[in-house]
């Protein structure tokens, strides 16, 4: 199997639907909302490259959901109004996946 991504864009919708479906089971069984919260960045981003790749963009390796929100605003100026809920969205993320120096100094204080 290759490390390379798809760069058809119905691999990312299709990919961006499964993390839907799963922020849906998640919250339905009272999972933990921080989880959901982070699969809903994977489903925006995945929706977002796959945009962009319909309109001819050539895939790069990114989680800010803003800088790709920048280049969409290129092919339709109406995603500007999607610049708050990525901002949010990409907090989620990178607070969700990586350990950050306040938490264990939060932790050590205890």
């Amino acid at each position: 199997m290759s490390d390379k991504e798809s760069s058809f864009p119905d691999d990312w919708f299709k990919k961006g639907e499964d993390d839907k479906q799963a922020v849906g089971i998640l919250l339905e069984h009272g999972g933990k909302s921080s989880v959901a919260a982070f699969l809903m960045q994977q489903m925006l981003e995945k929706y977002m490259k796959g945009f962009l790749l319909s309109k001819g963009w050539k895939l790069k390796r990114t989680h800010d959901l803003e800088e790709l929100l920048d280049e969409i605003i290129e092919f339709d100026l109406s995603f500007e109004d999607f610049r708050e809920i990525s901002q949010k969205a990409t907090a989620f993320y990178f607070l969700e996946r990586y350990p950050f120096f306040f938490r264990r100094t939060q932790q050590g204080r205890s």
